[in-house]
């Protein structure tokens, strides 16, 4: 099958922010062990006690130092997301040697949140209605709190004079910002991108409250809180962080004597038009846009090694995601490892999609398939193989990402292993299963 667009893009840098660690090595090898980041978590903005906000816990960052980013006077007028974005973006740009070479005027950036400046909104109205003090809120605030701030910070860091967006597509921004920035890419907009998603909406009163009403875990214990795919799940639990990946023309990183971490095969975007929150239960809107992505890398079903799942926990999300699996995976579906590292680190909603596609591609990168960890007994309509407590030595040459959101929006990447993308693709046999720990 021919492919739809060119040039192949090469994920040459990537870069962390989240409750499994502040940088890339630490997230995978805390992941790897299957560890869990999800924490007891209680709101500067409600009393602890409140009848109402049950769950108390989350997938926080912990030991970030703003400082390191921002002078403490500039970084506390930010949203936490965009500090992260800011490490995150620093150390993706490193590896992948853009820190400070390359055409400025030719490298972008997208990044996606799905509820950019929450926090701060909240901050705002406090202080302009709870306190009453209108004309003590920040006069940068309007500025801060909109969908630019860390494509904005990001450009004047980097100098990235190149294409800049700041989208919000629900849980699928950071996916849908990978996808986005691809494209300026292959229109020939720009060299090189640097693209992902951050969030710290779980800060916020107003999102913590409504999401608790929306479908979040009522629980006040880490230890089994988000369990995609088993029996009994009650739900997602929230989570913050960012990740970054640099995308590049693969000839233009082959010509620099850049590592080649992953090639972005292929990318589709679509909408289910099914209901605002509820996924159509078919799953057939999901298979369509997975299928699109595959069409676009010039992959067959067959060729699939793992999957990097959406999985949020919610009893309908997960029966979705695993007919739509099913649909195009076919008779091998059961035998393809799919990872739902929500289970770890939470639900990072607008960054979501970003953090879970550069731990993908480091463990791609590693040789191993990362765990789906509280997996006591999975629901009788869960029936993949979903990588069970422990990371799987398995080589991966072809990975499918894909997420979902709000609004019916709908996103997946087909990833290549940097390292044999020329070579011609043969289905796959079925995976061993030797699980370890670290």
């Amino acid at each position: 099958m021919a492919r739809v667009s060119d040039p192949l893009i090469a994920i040459t840098g990537l870069g962390l922010v989240c409750p499994l660690g502040n940088d890339v090595p630490t997230a995978l090898a805390r992941a790897s062990r299957g560890e869990r980041a999800i924490r007891a978590y209680t709101s500067p903005w409600v009393d602890a006690t409140h009848p109402r906000l049950h769950q108390r816990v989350g997938g926080t960052v912990v030991d970030f130092d703003a400082a390191r980013w921002l002078e403490p006077r500039f970084a506390e007028r930010q949203e936490p997301a965009v500090l992260y974005a800011l490490a995150a973006a620093a150390e993706a740009l490193t590896q992948a040697g853009l820190a400070d070479a390359g055409d400025r005027d030719r490298i972008g950036c997208v990044v996606g949140a799905g509820l950019a400046g929450a926090e701060l909104w909240h901050r705002a109205l406090h202080t302009a209605y709870g306190a009453d003090r209108p004309d003590g809120i920040a006069r940068m605030a309007a500025i801060a709190i909109t969908g630019t701030a860390a494509t904005g910070l990001l450009a004047i860091r980097h100098q990235l004079r190149g294409p800049s967006i700041g989208l919000a597509n629900a849980c699928a921004s950071g996916t849908s910002a990978i996808v986005v920035g691809a494209d300026q890419i292959r229109l020939g907009r720009a060299d090189a991108m640097l693209v992902g998603g951050c969030e710290s909406s779980m800060r916020s009163l107003l999102a913590y409250a409504s999401f608790v009403d929306a479908g979040m875990n009522p629980t006040t214990e880490p230890v089994g809180a988000c369990t995609p795919f088993a029996a009994g799940r009650k739900g997602f639990v929230l989570a913050e962080g960012a990740g970054m990946l640099v995308l590049e023309r693969l000839d233009a990183a082959r010509a620099r004597g850049a590592e080649v971490l992953a090639v972005l095969a292929g990318s589709a975007l679509a909408n289910d038009a099914y209901h605002v929150i509820s996924p159509d239960p078919t799953g057939a809107a999901w298979a369509r846009v997975i299928r699109a992505a595959l069409a676009d890398a010039g992959v067959d079903a067959s060729q699939v090694d793992a999957v990097s799942a959406h999985a949020t926990a919610t009893p309908q999300g997960d029966v979705a995601e695993t007919r739509a699996i099913h649909a195009v995976l076919g008779a091998r579906a059961p035998r393809v490892p799919v990872s739902a590292t929500k289970s770890m680190h939470g639900h990072a909603f607008g960054a979501a999609g970003a953090i879970e596609t550069a731990l993908a591609v480091a463990a791609m990168r590693a040789g191993l398939v990362l765990p789906t960890i509280d997996l006591a007994t999975a629901d009788p309509d869960c029936d993949l193989d979903y990588v069970p407590h422990r990371a799987r030595r398995h080589p991966v040459r072809v990975l499918v990402k894909h997420g979902f959101g709000a609004g019916g929006v709908s996103s997946a990447l087909v990833l290549r292993h940097g390292d044999d993308v020329d070579a011609p693709l043969r289905a796959r046999p079925a995976p061993t299963h030797d699980q370890f720990a670290f």
